[in-house]
């Protein structure tokens, strides 16, 4: 089994090619059309879209990048090569639901719903679909506001080994986003979990880091349920940089995985916070846009503290 550096930046898709253009121009040398025949002439190449660029990554640094994956959620349902639904039955208090995840009007819909009383809940993932090595992992997505639920794009490991404290090899629960609803501590926040022991007992989720803070990127009195905006994170081995909007709100040298990892998209509400959740303003949704992923052959080079700053410190 090759070392998992010997390919550092590379994406496992099982029973789909990857596409590294998707804008549907073509590379093109310039050319003084003065002395040619129209036959001859060749089409100047479409501006790049910025949009299909990396939130975050400076304009120098773009060309290092492609974009390998990618769903803009066309369609009456979500695409089945690339998505499958995760954990349905009974989970914490609620029960996961085919009828939870929706796509209409060019949005993926994960729902909340109540019916004979219990909640239903929605997540889907790439496991055994999608599963990439590093890279530029985003989603545009709109929160609903509520308290008793939270929505996240998130990754687990696709086949980490069990072994305590050694994240590169276990890998790592990695919530590029979560939304709580608006509360006292603003709500969002971007977690880390590796396994290691706890009481004695191995624990998936012994090891933390992060946790919930006013990323300080929207304007005061704004949500991030009143509108969509862009949660990504730059996944290298050597660290992590999570961004909103493409502004850094998180950036941490530990718990970092080097093994393949899949994405998730949920919206649920466990046992602890589901008493906060107002049942009569159900059902509610989070809407996602898309979901894109880049990977670059040589990623540029990012600076990471000896010691990550704790998430929530300010300054």
């Amino acid at each position: 089994m090759p070392h998992p550096h010997s390919h550092p930046w590379r994406a496992v898709a099982i029973g789909l090619p990857l596409a590294f253009a998707f804008t549907g121009c073509k590379d093109r040398k310039s050319t003084d059309q003065s002395n040619t025949t129209p036959a001859q002439q060749e089409e100047a190449p479409a501006p790049a879209d910025p949009s299909l660029l990396p939130p975050g990554i400076l304009a120098s640094e773009a060309k290092l990048w492609k974009l390998v994956w990618r769903d803009e959620f066309e369609g009456s349902a979500f695409d089945t090569s690339k998505w499958d639904y995760r954990y349905l039955g009974p989970r914490d208090g609620s029960i996961m639901s085919k009828d939870c995840v929706t796509v209409e009007d060019g949005l993926c819909r994960v729902w909340v719903k109540e019916k004979e009383g219990m909640l239903h809940n929605g997540m889907i993932s790439t496991h055994k679909k999608f599963e990439p090595l590093y890279g530029v992992i985003a989603g545009r997505i709109r929160f609903p506001r509520m308290q008793g639920q939270h929505g996240s794009l998130w990754m687990q490991p696709a086949k980490g080994e069990k072994i305590a404290d050694n994240p590169a090899r276990s890998g790592a629960e990695i919530d590029i986003i979560e939304w709580f609803g608006e509360r006292w501590d603003a709500g969002t926040a971007s977690n880390l979990y590796w396994p290691g022991t706890k009481d004695g007992k191995f624990d998936v989720k012994a090891n933390h880091a992060g946790g919930t803070k006013d990323f300080k990127v929207l304007p005061k009195g704004q949500l991030p349920s009143d509108d969509f905006h862009v949660y990504s994170v730059e996944w290298s081995p050597k660290g992590y940089i999570f961004r909103m909007d493409g502004k850094e709100t998180y950036r941490i040298a530990e718990g970092v995985s080097q093994v393949p990892q899949y994405l998730i998209l949920s919206l649920f509400s466990a046992d602890w916070e589901a008493p906060r959740l107002d049942r009569k303003k159900l059902p509610n949704s989070m809407d996602v846009d898309w979901v894109r992923v880049w990977q670059a052959d040589t990623p540029p080079v990012r600076e990471f503290a000896a010691e990550s700053k704790p998430h929530g410190t300010e300054g």
